[in-house]
């Protein structure tokens, strides 16, 4: 998943990202964090792309992205578990 920020900061470096994914198993939600962070070395820069795994969840039901800046941003999304879901 990568995000898209505005600016100076047009990667989104600082923000939180909170996925909230249905379980297929009837247990309550399961909410992932991660961290927009840019960081490299001598021929090597990390990724600014977020990855989150699915496990036995059903459906994402939310994103949250709170931003450097302090503004907070909900998603509220649909993913039924098909595949090439385009969350880019």
């Amino acid at each position: 998943m990568g995000i898209d920020g505005t600016g100076s900061n047009a990667d989104g470096i600082g923000a939180r990202v909170y996925l909230k994914t249905a379980r297929g198993n009837g247990d309550e939600a399961l909410v992932q964090v991660q961290e927009v962070r840019a960081g490299s070395s001598y021929l090597s820069m990390d990724s600014i792309d977020l990855e989150f795994g699915l496990g036995d969840s059903t459906a994402i039901d939310e994103i949250t992205v709170l931003w450097p800046s302090g503004r907070k941003q909900t998603l509220r999304v649909r993913y039924s578990g098909q595949p090439d879901h385009g969350y880019h």
